[in-house]
């Protein structure tokens, strides 16, 4: 039994490195019409969230709203970024940019996957899904759905890599 857990924990490991490593290369849109790929993401000097969501989905909107409230306090004490990868396609890319706009998310990145190409990479089925990122791009912590109080869990987990 031992040797089952500890192998099915080994394999779910690797499983996430190469999903993360297959998405280097995907191109998302920005909300200025540019492009930008995962692998820029990654600095070497702060962790990064990556939270797909899309137009609407309530849970989604909570969540970003939830942690637009703490963002600023929680980034003097550990700084992390924060990404919203959004996954609604072209045809309401123009709603989704506008929602961005309209809400006090101004500290987050917005990134437009319109053709879920990285949401497959990544094995998003639904969102809320929301993944940390150390600062050299290992995934360390994933969550699928939101409920208050999710936001704190996430904060710990990025103190956790302090």
């Amino acid at each position: 039994m031992k040797k089952w857990i500890l192998s099915s924990a080994l394999a779910l490991l690797c499983a996430l490195t190469l999903q993360a490593q297959n998405t280097e290369k995907v191109e998302l849109q920005t909300l200025d019409g540019g492009t930008v790929t995962p692998a820029e993401w990654v600095d070497g000097k702060t962790p990064y969230v990556v939270s797909f969501w899309f137009v609407t989905c309530k849970y989604c909107i909570e969540e970003m709203d939830a942690l637009s409230e703490v963002f600023e306090e929680w980034t003097a004490e550990t700084p992390f970024r924060f990404i919203g990868v959004c996954t609604n396609d072209t045809r309401s890319l123009g709603k989704a940019k506008a929602l961005v706009r309209s809400r006090n998310w101004d500290d987050f990145t917005f990134v437009f996957d319109v053709n879920q190409e990285f949401a497959r990479a990544m094995k998003v089925t639904s969102a809320p899904h929301l993944f940390l990122f150390d600062k050299n791009g290992k995934l360390v912590y994933s969550h699928l759905g939101y409920a208050p109080g999710d936001e704190e869990i996430l904060f710990e987990k990025i103190q956790a890599l302090k």
